[in-house]
């Protein structure tokens, strides 16, 4: 089943009374591809204005780079030239604050690069209720209503109301809210994969065979104390900048009893702990974040607040949970003896500890770590499954297969209207328990050569698929049926295995950039996106890098 509108059951509606701010773009999303493009379009055209909505309750720029606990940018050096791939906002933040760092330092680093630019207003805890179009598919305006926690710590709708309008418009969000509501066109998880390999995602609804593909499993960070970095056989620990990371434990969570075991019974209601990543909380500090537990059958669309109304998707999977369920549950988890048990088995977590707030809680995440929700096809009409090459801007075979330069490899169309690279593995997270395990009953990690045997050397080490970067062409921020819309955030027009590869930091803040100073050269030349020629592209290119420091050549 396919989502290419908002999908819903009744529309919450257009405000009856709300104060209207007129800007000239809009950026929806505070992280990272948020807080790029905001940037960007601001300082590219500080005589045009700037709104940026910040759709979660927490009054702090990075999402879930800062907010979410996820302190590590997933960087991956090429070994063409042994750099890092990714510049502009990356590569300045990254400068800043280290591979490796305390959220709060990042969300302050962003906060002054964004508090100097006077054309830039964020509106914060706001999210959207509604949006307008005109008859040619270009969005008008969008509606926001105010967020808050309640006591339980679930976000819900607060009392503030606000219209605002603009020319451009930025998606930049995890969930693509702004991209379904405005009917851009999108597929949910990994609807495009060849229908081999998507056997698991065909279910009876109502006597009809129906597809309701999944999305990559999710992650909550959450903080623990008492780890204890040394030299292990299956934990790698290190330090940069006087901060501590750790990774691994993939024979620890094929082979250990007590790992295997609490996999076994959790494992099957929706929950399971995989090889993790920890890094501490800046340097000498006590108070670690790990990511290691993995939520199943989350849909990334579904939030608890929009039952009942447009936003809320009507195709979800049989059993899938809203984010804020989802977020409930793994809370609860996190408390669960069994679960501390089964960390405590991971070299250097022997004697780790769950960090509590003031109410006995554990201090985690405000937000999942969601891996995937939508992606924006070129032609709605065809989407489906078996479309991964051919549907998106960015296909499973340019970045998988992707050449050392501009006269070589699957990248080669994207060449002529690039807007920078990305880099990665093709990192697949498992999207349904039975993922972790073999035929012959064993766990596996990772999962991507099982789960496409098509892409077998997708392994992450040195020798690792893909071996060189992908050059990201424009019409990846483009919705064919909606103009004026950039979309660097989840719903980009990227496959859902290509994505596996660009969903990671570095890649988000690359495409953030490019959507700001694009938004900027709409404007000021009184263009839609959509309409762009190869000269507008090479134009924007030339303010990226020359301006910004981006890198769009290998």
């Amino acid at each position: 089943m396919l989502t290419l509108t908002g999908g819903g059951i009744r529309p919450e509606g257009w405000p009856l009374a709300a104060p209207l701010v007129r800007a000239d773009i809009v950026v929806y999303g505070g992280g990272l591809a948020g807080c790029a493009a905001a940037w960007k379009a601001a300082a590219t055209a500080p005589d045009r204005s700037v709104a940026l909505v910040v759709p979660y309750p927490e009054h702090q720029y990075g999402g879930l780079a800062t907010i979410g606990g996820q302190n590590f940018w997933d960087v991956r050096y090429w070994a063409g030239d042994g750099r890092l791939v990714q510049g502009g906002s990356f590569a300045h933040w990254f400068n800043a604050v280290g591979p490796f760092y305390r959220p709060a330092d990042l969300a302050a680093r962003i906060a002054a690069d964004l508090g100097g630019l006077a054309n830039l207003e964020t509106y914060w805890a706001m999210d959207i209720t509604a949006v307008r179009k005109d008859r040619r598919g270009r969005l008008k305006g969008i509606a926001l209503r105010g967020l808050q926690r309640d006591a339980a710590g679930t976000v819900i709708w607060g009392e503030e109301s606000l219209i605002l309008t603009a020319s451009i418009f930025v998606d930049a969000s995890e969930d693509g809210r702004l991209s379904r509501l405005s009917r851009a066109g999108v597929t949910v998880g990994r609807t495009d994969w060849p229908a081999e390999f998507l056997v698991g995602d065909f279910v009876r609804l109502e006597g009809r065979i129906e597809l309701c593909p999944r999305q990559q499993a999710a992650t909550l960070m959450f903080k623990v104390r008492r780890v204890q970095p040394d030299r292990y056989r299956d934990m790698i620990f290190r330090q940069e900048r006087g901060v501590w990371a750790a990774y691994g434990g993939r024979e620890v969570y094929i082979n250990d009893p007590v790992v295997t075991a609490f996999n076994d019974r959790y494992g099957p209601a929706g929950f399971a702990l995989k090889p993790l990543n920890a890094v501490q909380d800046g340097a000498g500090s006590s108070d670690w974040w790990v990511n290691a537990l993995l939520i199943f059958n989350v849909d990334g669309r579904a939030n608890g607040r929009d039952r009942r109304h447009d936003a809320y998707p009507r195709d979800m999977a049989p059993g899938a949970l809203d984010t804020d369920t989802a977020w409930r549950k793994a809370r609860e988890m996190l408390l669960n003896p069994d679960f501390i048990r089964a960390l405590r088995r991971f070299d250097g977590f022997q004697n780790a500890e769950l960090v509590l707030d003031a109410g006995g809680g554990p201090v985690t995440g405000g937000m999942l770590y969601l891996r995937e929700t939508v992606h924006t096809v070129v032609d709605p009409r065809e989407a489906g499954p078996g479309t991964e090459d051919s549907n998106y801007a960015m296909t499973a075979a340019a970045t998988h297969g992707a050449g050392s330069g501009p006269t070589e490899g699957n990248d080669l169309g994207n060449y002529v209207n690039r807007i920078g690279l990305g880099f990665y593995w093709q990192d697949i997270n498992a999207y349904r328990f039975e993922d972790l395990k073999g035929a012959d009953g064993r766990y596996r990690w990772p999962v991507t050569p099982f789960l496409r045997p098509d892409y077998p050397w997708t392994t992450p080490g040195p020798g690792g698929w893909p071996q060189n970067p992908v050059y990201i062409p424009f019409n990846t921020l483009l919705s064919r049926p909606v103009p004026n819309l950039l979309i660097p955030g989840y719903a980009a027009s990227i496959s859902s295995l290509a994505w596996a590869e660009l969903r990671v930091l570095p890649n988000q803040c690359v495409l953030g950039d490019a959507a700001g100073v694009a938004a900027a050269y709409a404007v000021t030349k009184g263009r839609e996106p959509g309409t762009f020629t190869d000269a507008d592209v090479a134009a924007v290119r030339e303010i990226l890098v020359h301006r910004f420091g981006a890198r769009v050549d290998k």
